[in-house]
């Protein structure tokens, strides 16, 4: 589960197996590589990869978030 924050400030939660940018557009791919969604360029901020309770509909799991650092310039 990501969390991407676009650039207007708004949130998107995004079940994939990864992420990926391309000429500062960011996608997402799942675990079979199929794209499963796509910001354009400069609509997206930030992107953390949620773990744990954040990421389990039900509240529970480990406490161990991992912040992945991809920023637009």
């Amino acid at each position: 589960m990501w969390l991407v924050q676009a650039a207007d400030g708004t949130e998107e939660r995004i079940e994939a197996g990864m992420l990926a940018t391309e000429g500062g557009a960011l996608v997402a791919l799942s675990l079979e590589g199929v794209l499963t969604r796509a910001w354009a360029p400069g609509s997206w901020q930030t992107v953390r990869l949620l773990s744990g309770m954040e990421a389990h509909p039900a509240g529970k799991g480990n406490d161990s978030d991992v912040v992945v650092g991809l920023r637009m310039a």
